[in-house]
């Protein structure tokens, strides 16, 4: 007779991307052989990092964790170590990994995990390309600041099933090439203070947004709040808007605009709006580590400072 219990548990999935191709391409038997040592690898990093392995099914695995920080350092972990180690290149095979995870109440019987939790979970790893980790837009909002600097809102991307829309969210775990250190990052282990008002610098010069001013512009076009000189930025390439007490960087452009923000990795958004957080330095157009000179450095500072 099983027992159930309630529970409060982070749920994560791992999935191997371009399975079915493979199992067509090289027969059940070698395909096999190559899911089988793709999961494992990745089962070890999971367990090295806090989580247990509650089943696998098929290509891909469930593991359950107990706290969610763990949870999401283990995803980056995973995808990390596929890429670094190039685990996913067998036989010719280039192979990627999918994995989608999320918190909240469960119910657990015997060994396994049933649940609203469970079938989010699963519903984020299906939405996941070969290589991302996706996760709930309200548990990305919950994590901690620097891990939640690491991740952006996928903008019109929706969950299937749902009663209501759920905001899905990426977690960026890629290492970036060439990164540097910016100026107004503060010292390791130090964390700036948030703030209202937005100051940025670019090419010398400094601008100062308080709450009078709803939206700042960024682009070629001389009619922009801040005109980037860069053959890489469209004529009118971004704004930053005033929402309540958050500014939030709204991309319009044609190359994208390349974030990084305060302890995360550099990435691209396209069409797409994240929340500013702390300090940061945005690329127009083009990465920064390609074109240090053109980037705009950008703070929230508390009532005006300077």
């Amino acid at each position: 007779m099983s027992t159930t219990e309630p529970c409060s548990i982070g749920v994560l999935f791992c999935d191997v991307a371009g399975s079915t191709r493979l199992y067509r391409d090289l027969g059940d038997d070698a395909a096999l052989r190559i899911v089988e040592s793709c999961l494992g690898c990745a089962a070890d990093v999971v367990q090295a990092n806090g989580g247990r392995i509650v089943k696998t099914i098929g290509d891909e695995f469930m593991a359950v964790f107990s706290d969610v920080c763990a949870m999401c350092d283990a995803a980056v972990a995973v995808q990390r170590r596929f890429e670094d180690d190039r685990v996913g290149q067998i036989e010719g095979q280039h192979l990627q990994l999918r994995i989608g995870f999320h918190f909240g109440p469960a119910v657990q019987a015997n060994d396994d995990y049933f649940g609203t939790t469970v079938n989010m979970a699963a519903r984020m790893v299906a939405i996941a390309k070969g290589g991302q980790i996706i996760t709930t837009g309200a548990l990305a909002d919950s994590l901690p600041p620097l891990q939640r600097a690491a991740t952006r809102s996928l903008v019109g991307v929706y969950v299937k099933g749902a009663s209501d829309d759920v905001r899905v969210a990426e977690v960026l775990w890629h290492l970036a090439e060439n990164q540097t250190v910016f100026s107004l990052l503060p010292a390791a282990g130090e964390r700036p203070p948030a703030g209202n008002d937005l100051r940025i610098t670019y090419r010398g010069r400094r601008w100062l947004f308080d709450e009078r001013h709803a939206s700042v512009s960024l682009g070629r076009e001389s009619a922009n709040d801040i005109v980037v000189d860069n053959d890489y930025a469209s004529r009118r390439h971004a704004t930053i808007e005033r929402r309540g007490d958050k500014w939030v960087l709204v991309d319009h452009s044609t190359n994208g605009t390349y974030v990084t923000l305060f302890g995360a990795e550099e990435f691209c958004m396209r069409r797409e709006e994240l929340v500013l957080r702390d300090v940061g330095t945005l690329g127009i157009g083009r990465s920064v580590g390609l074109d240090r000179a053109s980037a705009l450095d950008f703070a929230l500072t508390v009532g005006g400072a300077e």
